[in-house]
């Protein structure tokens, strides 16, 4: 069967026309391979070997794309793939070529990953450790970028959330206030020990005095609506709800 015609695409591939009047959209990889531009000939068992071949190349490259777009793991780059129906032996040679290329270098991404987090958002290294580990990053790997998150960094971290946390739960009790801050720093990553190291530096204010305050401001508030013994169990309802016992 002869090969009428090549139209040149703009995915590194190539349109053939046979002479039959179909049309085959096969990569440059596959046509230098066999030769198609020498012998514009194909027989049903090379056009057969070629389309399969063609499958492969194809998968290369919808990660090559995959990647343009945003740095990806190993792991995202196989399950991607997977979606889109290759076969597995296919995309591990996929990934094969990729790495032996140096598009793909999960490491690499760890590190790239982890100073971004850094300097974007308020993540402990626990919680960076998580995220990497979901995206299939190896364990050796993320604990080795890892140390670039040092204790002082970690620390400086830390003492920010702390007078922010301060700042905005201002009007609830030493108690409460402090578990909120080691329940919100731990879950964001954070090591409990340096947590509570800087939480047990914390100078509040007296909970006698601040339970008045809020009383005071409750009661303005809420006796618009309620009067008598109503309007003390909602005053004392709401000081509940905010850390302080009645016996305060």
């Amino acid at each position: 069967m002869k090969i009428t015609k090549f139209k040149k695409n703009k995915n590194q591939s190539y349109t053939l026309f046979l002479e039959n009047g179909e049309e085959l959209n096969v990569y440059e990889e596959v046509i230098l391979k066999y030769e198609l531009l020498l012998s514009k000939t194909l027989n049903d068992k090379k056009k057969q070997a070629l389309l399969q071949e063609n499958v492969w190349w194809d998968a290369y490259y919808q990660a090559i794309r995959m990647i343009k777009v945003k740095a990806r793991t190993t792991k995202e780059i196989t399950e991607e793939l997977l979606k889109k129906g290759y076969l597995q032996e296919d995309i591990e040679e996929v990934i094969s070529k990729l790495v032996s290329q140096n598009y793909l270098d999960d490491k690499r991404y760890a590190d790239s990953y982890l100073h971004m987090q850094m300097n974007t958002t308020a993540w402990g290294p626990g919680k960076i450790k998580s995220k990497l580990l979901q995206k299939g990053v190896p364990l050796i790997d993320i604990e080795e970028v890892l140390t670039s998150y040092t204790k002082d960094i970690e620390l400086e971290k830390i003492k920010k959330l702390v007078a922010k946390g301060v700042r905005a739960n201002h009007s609830k009790s030493q108690k409460m206030l402090k578990q909120k801050m080691k329940d919100t720093l731990q879950k964001e990553g954070f090591n409990m020990d340096l947590i509570q190291q800087e939480i047990s530096k914390l100078s509040l204010e007296d909970d006698s005095l601040l339970r008045e305050k809020e009383y005071n401001k409750l009661k303005r508030k809420l006796m618009r609506k309620y009067e008598g013994q109503k309007l003390e169990q909602q005053i004392q309802r709401k000081l509940y709800q905010k850390g302080f016992t009645s016996n305060e």
